[in-house]
């Protein structure tokens, strides 16, 4: 059977709304704000099973569909506006104008299917207002998650992980440490005679050697693996599956392009000093405070040696898996 004109466009708007209302649901595993798209996509679905009813549905059924979504819409974008009074402008404002064109264009062609001949023109504006707002919206609120995401996780200074985001980072790779069987290790780094360094050329200097350094780590170490700014010039970094002999060579790998900083990128040339804990997760159960104190005791070493070094802390292995460590 041909469809008429009219049909193919609500088809068009019906399948369109739920492109939208997936991808919303998409969008919630890495999105915080999941209240507010969950809230969307009922919406955007709701809305393309209103406009599919003619071909999904027949008779009686059909009507009754119709009906309790036009009766159930209104209530889901209450829910939605009230959520954004705690959105950013810019947000609340595309929001607000998708979600008003979807409940009005819903309402129009539930008006026009009744015969109410008054609104017929209105529903071909409003189907193609909803088009437009919707592909402006979601893009909008995709970076608006984004944005919101790095700003929780990152260090603004130095662009590595924050002191919290890296702690989630790293009680993940200890759990999956434990069910593996792979080693770990731990490194703290720290910067040498940086408070004499800031003393003679001031902050500005000192946060340029900062990111200097930040950018040296991230460039050296691999895809898997996780670095962090753990507090003033410490830094954390962690090496997954990967043994004491593979941790040095990466460290040694970043003291050496730390050591080939200086100017102009930075003030005068620095150093390093790294402790370095090791997990044995097949022989050794741990907590992230106890790697945390033991890699920091190894960079206490390294700096009580002379500094600019590399020091991995000394603990027997066990000769047995009888033997085992637990810490």
């Amino acid at each position: 059977m041909w469809l008429s004109k009219a049909q193919v466009v609500t088809l068009l708007f019906a399948l369109t709304a739920a492109s939208f209302g997936l991808l919303a649901l998409t969008l919630l595993g890495i999105s915080r704000g999941r209240r507010r798209l969950a809230l969307y996509a009922v919406l955007a679905l709701g809305v393309a099973v209103f406009l599919g009813a003619p071909f999904l549905f027949e008779g009686a059924l059909r009507q009754r569909v119709e009906t309790g979504l036009a009766l159930s819409l209104p209530l889901v974008v209450a829910g939605l506006l009230v959520d954004l009074s705690r959105g950013a402008r810019q947000t609340r404002a595309f929001l607000f104008a998708a979600s008003s064109v979807l409940v009005l264009g819903a309402l129009a062609e539930l008006a026009a299917r009744r015969q109410v001949l008054v609104v017929a023109p209105v529903v071909p504006p409003l189907g193609i207002g909803f088009l437009l707002f919707t592909a402006m919206l979601l893009p909008r609120v995709a970076e608006q998650e984004r944005r919101l995401f790095t700003r929780a996780t990152t260090d603004p200074l130095t662009g590595l992980l924050n002191r919290a985001a890296f702690e989630d980072r790293a009680q993940a790779e200890l759990a999956r440490a434990g069910r593996t069987g792979r080693s770990l290790a731990l490194s703290m780094l720290d910067l040498d005679h940086f408070k004499t360094f800031n003393d003679r050329f001031g902050h500005p200097a000192g946060d340029a050697a900062l990111t200097a350094v930040a950018r040296a780590v991230a460039q050296t170490i691999r895809g898997l693996d996780a670095a962090g700014r753990y507090g003033g010039e410490e830094f954390i970094v962690l090496f997954v599956e990967a043994d004491a002999e593979a941790a040095t060579h990466a460290l040694e790998r970043i003291r050496a392009a730390v050591a080939a900083l200086g100017p102009p990128r930075i003030a005068q040339r620095i150093t390093v000093s790294a402790g370095v804990a090791m997990h044995q997760g097949l022989f050794e159960k741990t907590s992230l405070k106890s790697l945390v104190s033991r890699a920091d005791a190894a960079l206490y070493a390294a700096k009580k040696a002379g500094r600019d070094r590399v020091v991995v802390e000394s603990v027997p292995e066990p000769a047995t898996p009888a033997d085992v460590r637990y810490r």
